[in-house]
């Protein structure tokens, strides 16, 4: 069965215990009702919109009981919490909010590769070390890739442990094998080669984290 929420108003300011939210609840393809939560901690409510909805609700309902319970450990012990359509919604939701936080971070990860080197956990976190042109301006010049080659050596393979890697996709791979990187320390490069002008460079500024 097809559930999905659509129109969802989240605030972080309201939630407290809870995700404060609410929202449209389609079923099959068919708008059956609203959802919401208000935030300290009470179970999110839903209610249908009309007779249809009710009984897509009451439908849906009986799906989310056969589906298996979600299991956590808390506190040092594993524990069930059995599925029904409230938390199958709570579960909907946090779906989102995760995938607004990844946008959110893929565009800053996206702005911050455009202007120096990015090492950090994927999805996670990344620090950078900054350059006074963008990487694209140092790539063409021809002092530019050992310029880049040099600091990824002395400054960035140092930090590459516990799951840090190179994020950024606008380095070339061929760089990143001659600075003696292995192929789990970088992530997502280009396969082309840039075009090479001249023109001279600086070494990065002083690092900064997200």
């Amino acid at each position: 069965m097809k559930i999905e929420l659509k129109s969802i108003h989240f605030s972080e300011q309201l939630s407290e215990e809870t995700n404060a939210f609410s929202a449209n609840v389609y079923i099959e393809g068919i708008k059956a009702g609203t959802a919401s939560n208000r935030g300290r901690g009470g179970a999110t409510t839903y209610q249908a919109a009309d007779e249809r909805g009710r009984k897509l609700i009451s439908d849906a309902e009986v799906y989310c009981h056969s589906l298996p319970p979600e299991k956590f450990s808390e506190g040092g012990s594993d524990h069930e919490l059995k599925m029904d359509l409230g938390q199958y919604i709570d579960d909907l939701l946090d779906k989102y909010l995760q995938e607004k936080e990844l946008q959110k971070f893929q565009r800053k990860l996206e702005k911050a590769m455009d202007r120096g080197i990015v090492a950090g956990i994927p999805d996670q976190s990344f620090e950078v070390w900054y350059f006074n042109q963008s990487i694209e301006k140092i790539l063409e010049n021809p002092k530019g890739p050992d310029i880049l080659k040099n600091t990824i050596i002395k400054n960035i393979i140092p930090v590459l442990t516990g799951g840090t890697i190179i994020l950024n996709s606008n380095i070339p791979q061929k760089l990143f094998e001659e600075a003696g990187l292995k192929k789990h320390q970088y992530a997502r490069p280009v396969s082309c080669e840039t075009k090479i002008t001249q023109k001279e460079n600086k070494p990065p500024q002083k690092r900064r984290r997200l």
